[in-house]
């Protein structure tokens, strides 16, 4: 556009009746942004502190008083690092078990199975308040989740490590007392020794200590300082295992990672339980005896029965099938040797001897004298002494000999009918030393190695402290 004079008018931007609506929208779109940024930064703020830990301002009086006090403790902790204000001071962890059950003692697999409380106590540096800013509460419970926890871990852990420990609650105090009573299921490797099996007494070990932190960030102590550590108030009996003692002793190790060497403390529980033997008294033991006084019977049949064979063989059958079910129940070990097994392998070698001598007797019983004579040292020997011995009646005497010495030198042929019963009087006279001598051997083996050295072993248990801790 040109005005009069001829110059250029300049270009002028007229306002547009649509500005106003686009400066609403404008407007609109900032405030949606300003919205989605402040729900954003509210996601983080909860993330940072929980619901219970959120902002809570100390003048308002509808909060509670363990509301402010958690917000308090917790707006500046972090529970990834030691609560420790000094980075060379140590946290000082003191533990002690609350024996519930034993629930089994796995002998093949060697695992001790129990349920206990790992009491745990420290120092936390971080969590202190003063009671009388919070209505005089010293005291507080809280998730443990929120707090720092020691990596107390079983050394000899016979299950999952990721497991762990059942998230329970924490026990606060103002002075900066931590008390952990996680309940868990500990399955611990055993070294059981079943050289007196079923009279036996096991010794278990369970050693806690940390798994990353050494004795200078982190010391692990006893409970009081003492071996007494376990409290068995709740503790519920096991029908096979009978409780002795529990101990506890504290060890440190030193590993050459460094100089200086690096001390790593360890706590270690000692259990020491004793096998209740009246199941495998009345189940195992009275029946191997049983069958050892019919090993005996062997011998008090007469060999015209027919039968004294197949009773050896029947008793040395019935020792076998308890030694295979006392082996399935044995761990898979060459250390040693169970009594109870000592005593079935030598009751099983005797009724074979048994079986033996059986065999021996009546094949002595159907000798025929017009074969054989029988020698005369086998007339002085067993029909002379050994009848006289067990107050048996033979046809063997002075009085016969000299009339068999007198016959001898009219009449040569010797009488088979006299030497027929002489054989079988022999074979009876074999029968009755022979029950004597096995009956003595069990008897020997049976109060040797079933009373005499379960009571031994049985004495050396009670050396054990008992009163002291249970």
């Amino acid at each position: 556009m040109f005005t009069n004079n001829g110059f250029r008018q300049p270009y002028r931007i007229l306002p547009s009746p649509h500005q106003p609506r686009k400066m609403c929208r404008h407007n609109l779109t900032l405030l949606l942004i300003l919205c989605c940024c402040g729900k954003v930064l509210s996601a983080l703020d909860a993330d940072t502190f929980p619901a219970e830990t959120a902002p809570i301002n100390d003048t308002v009086n509808n909060h509670t008083d363990e509301q402010r006090l958690l917000y308090h403790i917790m707006r500046h902790y972090d529970k990834n690092v030691r609560p420790v204000h000094a980075a060379a001071s140590t946290v000082s962890v003191r533990l002690r078990i609350t024996l519930t059950h034993i629930f089994d003692l796995d002998e093949r697999n060697q695992v001790l199975t129990t349920m206990i409380w790992l009491n745990q106590e420290w120092q936390d540096e971080l969590l202190t308040w003063n009671p009388a800013d919070f209505s005089g509460l010293r005291a507080l419970i809280i998730p443990c989740q929120s707090i720092w926890l020691p990596d107390i871990v079983l050394f000899n852990n016979a299950d999952d490590y990721n497991k762990g420990y059942m998230q329970s609650r924490a026990m606060l105090h103002h002075d900066g007392k931590v008390y952990w009573p996680p309940p868990t299921k500990m399955r611990s490797t055993c070294k059981v020794d079943v050289r007196y099996f079923p009279f036996d007494t096991q010794q278990c070990l369970m050693k806690f200590g940390s798994g990353s932190y050494d004795g200078f960030q982190m010391d692990v102590q006893m409970f009081n300082g003492t071996g007494e550590l376990a409290d068995l108030k709740h503790y519920v009996k096991n029908g096979e295992w009978e409780l002795q003692s529990i101990t506890a002793e504290r060890t440190v190790h030193y590993y050459d990672s460094g100089y200086p060497a690096h001390p790593f403390p360890h706590v270690t529980f000692k259990i020491i339980v004793r096998r209740k033997a009246l199941y495998y008294v009345y189940n195992v033991i009275f029946p191997s005896v049983m069958m050892s006084i019919l090993t005996l019977l062997v011998f008090v049949l007469p060999p015209e029965s027919g039968e004294k064979i197949a009773l050896g063989i029947s008793v040395l059958l019935a020792f076998s099938v308890s030694m295979l079910q006392i082996a399935e129940k044995l761990p898979e070990t060459s250390e040693s040797v169970p009594l109870i097994g000592i005593y079935l392998m030598t009751v099983t070698a005797m009724a074979s001897l048994s079986v033996m001598m059986t065999v021996t007797v009546i094949t002595i019983d159907w000798r025929r004298p017009e074969k054989q004579h029988i020698p005369d040292w086998i007339k002085r020997l067993v029909l002379g002494q050994i009848a006289h011995v067990f107050g048996m009646y033979t046809d063997f005497n002075s009085c016969h000999r000299k009339d068999e010495e007198a016959n001898e030198k009219v009449e040569p042929n010797f009488n088979a009918r006299s030497d027929r019963n002489q054989w079988r009087q022999v074979a009876r006279v074999m029968d009755r030393c022979l029950f004597w001598s096995f009956g003595m051997a069990t008897l020997l083996v049976t109060v040797v190695l079933l009373v005499i050295l379960p009571l031994i072993a049985s004495g050396s248990g009670a050396s054990f402290p008992v009163e002291n801790t249970l």
